[in-house]
């Protein structure tokens, strides 16, 4: 059963950065989309982008070095909050743990709850570690993006989920610094 909702997606034309590809990940040993996939990144900034705009917020363009610090990162199959980036997490698992999710249905949900009515109250309550990934998201000074899944599911973990994990650069949520970067 899948435990993701849908997001109403305005297309945004392609921003890319031009930043070499680098690693090179072989798909052939992905089960999940590779974070140098053409259509993988294009997605997620078709999915990030009208969100930041919500909130007053330039277009993220994609970074292929914060794509793989989130690939690293998604491998863990943990949360790992460590590093100089941004970085918002998101994990689901299924029932029966083989079943193959539909990526960009995980990727609408992982913006879809790190941008709730839950995540805005709570920065608005000034809760601001509970709205930590709606601030990080639409942080107007933040200029760039790479996001990616684990390759696999972690099948060390006891519900075998799939972890997305997404950096930003340069990173937001400075106290301080909230009223000029965060617009609700």
């Amino acid at each position: 059963m899948l435990s993701s909702l849908s997001l109403l997606l305005t297309t945004l034309p392609l921003l890319t950065s031009t930043t070499p590809l680098q690693p090179v990940l072989s798909r052939a040993t992905l089960d999940s989309p590779p974070p140098t996939s053409p259509s993988f990144i294009n997605f997620v900034l078709q999915t990030v982008n009208p969100i930041r705009a919500q909130h007053s917020a330039d277009p993220l363009l994609w970074d292929t070095t914060l794509a793989t610090a989130a690939f690293q990162k998604a491998n863990g199959c943990k949360l790992n909050h460590t590093g100089p980036y941004g970085e918002n997490a998101y994990y689901s698992w299924y029932w029966p743990p083989d079943f193959q999710p539909d990526f960009n249905v995980e990727i609408q949900s992982a913006f879809q709850s790190w941008n709730s009515l839950e995540e805005i109250n709570a920065y608005l309550s000034g809760n601001l570690l509970g709205g930590g990934h709606f601030t990080q998201t639409v942080w107007k000074a933040t200029k760039r993006i790479g996001c990616a899944f684990s390759t696999t599911r972690c099948t060390q973990n006891p519900n075998q989920e799939w972890w997305f994990y997404c950096d930003f650069w340069p990173r937001g949520n400075y106290r301080g610094w909230y009223a000029g970067n965060v617009t609700v």
